[in-house]
């Protein structure tokens, strides 16, 4: 087995148990909005993509089991003291048809008709567990492409620390949700990893291969949420400004990129034609907060910044469950060493990526939650932004790599070494933050914010799995995490015979370095072939 995919498949075994040891941990419904995802899942599995707009929200007719679970979480949202253990009653059969609102009707049938086919299991919370599952490893997957894209590239051990560190606690526990931001973040974070490896380290090899999996991304980004599309084109946009323009020239030329590129002009389209054909960005007529004018909104957005940064590393359940004080210290150590790093050392144009990303999102969110507010309220959250913030660590991991392959051959070994020591460092301290991250959530629903942390309250809610078992596991999952960012960055470069394959993917008329953009980017790594100066693609 290539390099490569064996990054990808160990790093899918270890994200795909952490994210399932969270989908059980986390009682049902503990998510932001996942009952109204959870409803618009069963309804899309039944064939219906658009319900009957009402004023609370679009009602559609599901099995009255998924009427229930919207009454799953009111005994203790918004109640951090409070443990998960409602008892409800059902007062009908639950497989009796019913009727059922949910905010989320007009929203992009895609991820939904994935996740919502374990509802036509037998009702009941099997269905419900095997809703998260199928959805953590629909986006792990994903997140498992995004640094299988990065090993293509050759020994990357200064970057991986990068790309683990935009795995936030916050991104993890949304995989393990029913909730489709959680597939715009990871297919957003496998999009980024993907297009800048393919124009910042060409290889002539793998381009068919790495373009039908930018397909495969964006169509599930494009697709996921009413500014998926909008955020698609900052990422586009910010790739093209640190890469070589003769690097996207000659992917463009080359016949083999043209079939995956028509599917994702495909992809865009369909994704617009649903936002305007739904109309699922509107915000209805009546002005509800007349008082949130553009200038007070885009203020009061401006000043909660602070909170919406903690809701994108971690902020669970109903946002009443907050990472403590140190362990976002700890995160912010170790995931601002690469940015800074990167700053520190990125020619002009990638300094000037880094920042206009980082600019963009923190503008993004004032301009369009203030020209929205007066009709909906002040409704942000930091998580919305994610599939662009997490640009900016995976493109410093970029710059770090790029800089890092231009060194010396005589220096080399050292700077590979150093890079390596480095990332099993990063790695335990993420891998650290992840267990802090579960462990609080999970003790938060257990016996409440408040409760003992060595014995059992006598009203505390108990997952599926037993603790003694769970517990256990989740530190071999989140070390196991810690183990793969110390174990990526010593992953030597792919095999040579990788190249056999040119011929189907374009070879190159000229596989001489690219005099072009050596002035901007340097000369390419040791051993890695680039893109001919005068050649194409094809």
């Amino acid at each position: 087995m290539r390099s490569h995919d064996k990054v990808f498949w160990g790093w899918w075994a270890v994200l795909f148990v952490l994210s399932s040891l969270w989908a059980v941990a986390n009682p049902l419904m503990a998510s932001p909005d996942e009952p109204a995802h959870t409803v618009k899942a069963a309804a899309v599995a039944r064939g219906q993509l658009l319900g009957e707009d009402t004023p609370g929200g679009t009602a559609v007719d599901v099995p009255y089991f998924y009427n229930l679970v919207t009454a799953y979480p009111t005994c203790y949202m918004f109640v951090p003291d409070e443990p998960a253990g409602c008892d409800l009653v059902p007062t009908e059969e639950l497989d009796t048809p019913s009727g059922a609102i949910t905010p989320a009707g007009r929203y992009n049938p895609l991820y939904y008709s994935v996740v919502g086919l374990p509802t036509l299991l037998p009702e009941g919370d099997g269905a419900l567990y095997a809703m998260r599952i199928v959805s953590a490893a629909l986006t792990t997957f994903f997140v498992a492409l995004g640094l299988r894209a990065l090993a293509q590239t050759g020994p990357a051990p200064w970057a991986v620390p990068g790309l683990a560190g935009a795995l936030t606690p916050m991104v993890v526990f949304l995989t393990s949700t029913v909730n489709p931001a959680a597939i715009e973040i990871t297919a957003a974070f496998a999009l980024w990893s993907l297009l800048l490896a393919l124009l910042r380290h060409p290889d002539p090899a793998l381009v068919r291969s790495r373009l039908w999996w930018v397909a495969l991304a964006t169509t599930f980004f494009v697709n996921a949420r009413g500014l998926s599309l909008l955020y698609c084109a900052v990422l586009v946009a910010a790739v093209l400004l640190v890469s070589p323009w003769r690097s996207f020239l000659d992917v463009v030329r080359t016949r083999a990129a043209w079939p995956p590129l028509a599917v994702v002009v495909v992809a865009c389209v369909a994704a617009a034609g649903w936002v305007v054909g739904t109309n699922s960005l509107g915000s209805g007529d009546a002005v509800n907060h007349p008082d949130l004018t553009f200038l007070p909104a885009a203020k009061l957005t401006f000043f909660a910044w602070d909170g919406f940064v903690l809701n994108m590393v971690g902020q669970f359940g109903w946002m009443d469950t907050p990472l403590e004080g140190w362990v976002l210290m700890a995160f912010a150590a170790g995931s601002a060493f690469v940015v800074l790093a990167a700053l520190a050392v990125g020619r002009w144009r990638e300094r000037a990526g880094l920042v206009a990303v980082a600019a963009v999102t923190f503008a993004l969110p004032v301009v369009v939650h203030a020209s929205q507010a007066h009709f909906l309220g002040f409704i942000w959250q930091g998580r919305y932004i994610l599939p662009v913030a997490i640009g900016v660590p995976v493109l410093a991991a970029y710059v770090l790599h790029r800089r890092s392959l231009e060194v010396p051959e005589a220096w080399a070994p050292g700077v590979r070494r150093i890079g390596a020591q480095v990332a099993v460092v990063l790695g335990a301290l993420l891998a650290f933050v992840q267990l802090a991250a579960f462990l609080e959530n999970l003790h938060r629903y257990v016996n409440g914010e408040r409760g003992g942390w060595f014995s059992l309250a006598p009203d505390a809610w108990l997952p599926p799995v037993p603790l003694a078992v769970l517990l256990p596991l989740a530190l071999a999952a989140t070390v196991a995490f810690g183990v793969a960012v110390g174990w990526t960055a010593r992953v030597p470069a792919p095999a040579p015979a990788d190249a056999g394959t040119a011929a189907d993917d374009g070879a190159l008329d000229d596989p001489a370095a690219d005099a072009g953009t050596a002035g901007e980017d340097g000369p390419p790594g040791p051993g890695r072939a680039a893109v001919g100066s005068t050649g194409r693609l094809g």
